[in-house]
């Protein structure tokens, strides 16, 4: 199958919106498909390369024929729309409902037009967008690595000393990450001992007291960070999806997400089965204080949550496995 990803007009970069889709279609082209990446942005990208597929740097709408082209943010779908069908099927891969682009009002004619299939990263995307809409679209996970994140320590808690926070760093207002000082700080008042340990595409943080910062990477050396972490914390409420929640706790990690309807964490934190989701950081700081006081066997219940967020994004599938779907669903749909 011939399939374009068009990445125009999406805000392509160093950033985890982009290091998925590259993912995707590299899993796309080892699995024996031709798949062309268009974009108006120069692939000069560090974090994550293409390995296998067409990269097409354009402003233009001069894309190759193909079976399916497939819009990866709403400043792609009128690109999209205006291609004749020689250039593929036409697929809009929701990930996320971006009123940082565009208004809710201009969303949702978009999210009705029938002339482009929709799919969305999340069901609670899918949920949201039925709400509104009326509109069913087809859940589609973009997959993890199984093979990279994964725990490699027993996480048993006995006798555990300091509590290592982990948290995704960016200064996008959205992602709320002053909340994770808040915490730190909250615990400290305390005196409960704790570290922090960050990643993110910014550059590292002057004004952030953090045991570690790791500023764009690798897999691998991801994968080494989120082990050594306890509890990942995840404030944001406007997720699509969210991925780095997901990779910490394939690695075993307890992640303390936020109540949001819109919030693609809902799809796989049920609040203390597979983590915590709260209200207010306050709530945060009282989890992690139960966790260093012990509270009632509390680190044991801790344990178990540990498990059962691994599990549950394992029953997700991997990156293969999905990307099987996805074509897989072009094709009952061509």
């Amino acid at each position: 199958m011939i399939i374009t990803l068009n990445l125009q007009n999406v805000g392509a970069g160093d950033n985890g919106g982009t290091s998925t889709l590259f993912h995707s279609a590299n899993v796309l082209s080892k699995l024996g498909h031709h798949v062309n990446v268009v974009s108006d942005i120069e692939n000069r990208f560090t974090w994550f390369k293409l390995d296998g597929p067409r990269f097409i740097y354009t402003h233009k709408d001069d894309y190759p024929d193909a079976d399916v082209i497939i819009a990866t943010g709403v400043g792609s779908v009128d690109r999209v729309l205006r291609v004749p069908k020689a250039k593929g099927a036409k697929f809009w891969w929701i990930r996320a409902h971006e009123t940082w682009i565009t208004r809710s009002e201009d969303l949702f004619p978009r999210y009705k037009n029938p002339r482009i299939g929709k799919m969305v990263n999340s069901e609670c995307l899918r949920g949201f967008i039925w709400k509104e809409t009326g509109v069913n679209a087809t859940v589609m996970r973009p997959g993890l690595d199984f093979d990279v994140f994964r725990p490699t320590r027993k996480r048993d808690w006995k006798g555990k000393g300091d509590i290592v926070l982990g948290s995704l760093y960016t200064e996008r207002p959205s992602k709320r990450f002053k909340q994770v000082p808040y915490i730190v700080a909250g615990l400290r008042s305390k005196g409960i001992g704790c570290r922090l340990k960050l990643f993110g595409t910014w550059e590292e943080p002057i004004s952030l007291d953090f045991d570690e910062y790791l500023e764009k990477p690798l897999p691998d050396r991801l994968s080494r960070l989120y082990n050594g972490i306890d509890f990942w914390l995840a404030p944001s409420r406007t997720e699509g999806l969210h991925i780095p929640p997901q990779e910490a706790m394939l690695c075993g990690c307890v992640v303390i997400g936020a109540v949001g309807e819109l919030n693609g964490m809902n799809d796989y934190i049920e609040d203390g089965v597979t983590g915590f989701l709260v209200k207010h950081p306050d709530e945060a700081i009282g989890i992690l204080a139960r966790f260093a006081e012990d509270e009632d066997g509390f680190r044991e219940k801790v344990v178990e949550v540990s498990n059962a967020g691994t599990e549950k994004i394992k029953s997700f599938g991997d990156r293969k496995f999905n990307m099987n779907l996805m074509v897989e669903h072009f094709k009952k749909s061509l």
